[in-house]
């Protein structure tokens, strides 16, 4: 059966809509779409102009990802090198302090209950550490910081490391602003063009339906028809012990296969009433006319069972 391959991403859209518009003005006054257009009330000029707007969105939610990410690469050149100087400092530390480890937490570490040093999983809180830690050692009198003999043996410049970690985070920070902008872009764009898209999907189901013989001729229009056979879908299904499941699209003829290892029961509609067939493990079963919705119940209330079947596309 044909069917239309609708194209999944904005750019393809764009285009289709292009190509509908212009079969549709080449007709002028005349186009096979007239009559569908008319019926669901649909203006191509109204289409085309969210069309536009969607466009325009679109090219600033690009810039803005564009921008977001070269902040980020920007902020984690900064800051990389910095926190794993952090790590190497508060291991150092952490020796000084083997038997209170908890006195870490003076220098903005947190340690959990068995003593071991838990690091902040995102950016924020790991720049806020490391300044907690730098803010720590110049709390001390110049030399005299228990942290200062490993500044020394390993050349770390902890004021460098302040600078870089302020830079991360003013960089950080205009990531969010263009993550944020990217983000309302992207909606703005994507409100704008679903109703361009239900409209062009109607199209192409109207057209087709025009043509019922030779459904590619809505190529003419930009739709891309695919009238190859379509392979079945096999679906592998697990269930837990005493898991009960409905399956609504099992086809027709198709045989489904339980995989076991202990005793299923599968009943037809959507609940396990009435009197059900039992599965044991590596058997089968037809689908049959009143099964194409079926419930299946695992009868283990310890191990999880398996089947497959067909799914009706």
């Amino acid at each position: 059966m044909a069917r239309l391959n609708f194209p999944n991403f904005f750019a393809g859209i764009v285009k289709l809509f292009t190509s509908v518009k212009a079969k549709y003005v080449a007709e002028a006054g005349a186009s096979k779409l007239q009559p569908y257009l008319d019926e669901q009330g649909i203006v191509m000029a109204d289409d085309e102009t969210d069309v536009n707007n969607a466009v325009t969105a679109n090219t600033a939610f690009d810039k803005a990802a564009k921008e977001a990410e070269k902040q980020t690469a920007e902020r984690d050149k900064l800051f990389a090198p910095v926190f794993q100087s952090h790590e190497g400092q508060v291991q150092f530390m952490k020796k000084l302090f083997r038997n209170n480890v908890q006195k870490l937490g003076d220098w903005g570490v947190t340690v959990d209950a068995r003593g071991r040093v838990v690091y902040p999983p995102d950016f924020a809180r790991q720049q806020s550490a490391v300044l907690l830690f730098i803010a720590k050692h110049n709390s001390f009198p110049v030399g005299t910081s228990p942290l200062q003999p490993y500044l020394d043996e390993n050349e770390i410049d902890i004021a460098a490391n302040k600078t870089d970690a302020d830079d991360a985070l003013s960089a950080h920070n205009e990531f969010m602003v263009q993550d944020t902008l990217r983000e309302q872009k992207r909606e703005a764009r994507d409100v704008l063009i679903e109703p361009v898209v239900q409209h062009l999907r109607g199209e192409g189901q109207y057209l087709m339906g025009m043509f019922p013989k030779t459904p590619k001729k809505a190529g003419q229009w930009g739709f891309v028809v695919d009238d190859s056979p379509q392979a079945d879908r096999i679906r592998d299904v697990i269930l837990k012990p005493g898991e009960v499941k409905t399956i609504h699209d099992a086809l027709l003829k198709s045989v489904l296969t339980y995989n076991g290892p202990e005793a299923a029961t599968i009943f037809s509609g959507k609940t396990v009433e009435g009197t059900g067939i039992t599965l044991n493990s590596g058997g089968t079963f037809i689908i049959k006319r009143t099964f194409g919705t079926f419930t299946i119940k695992n009868e283990s209330n310890t191990r999880k069972v398996s089947f497959t079947f067909t799914e009706n596309r």
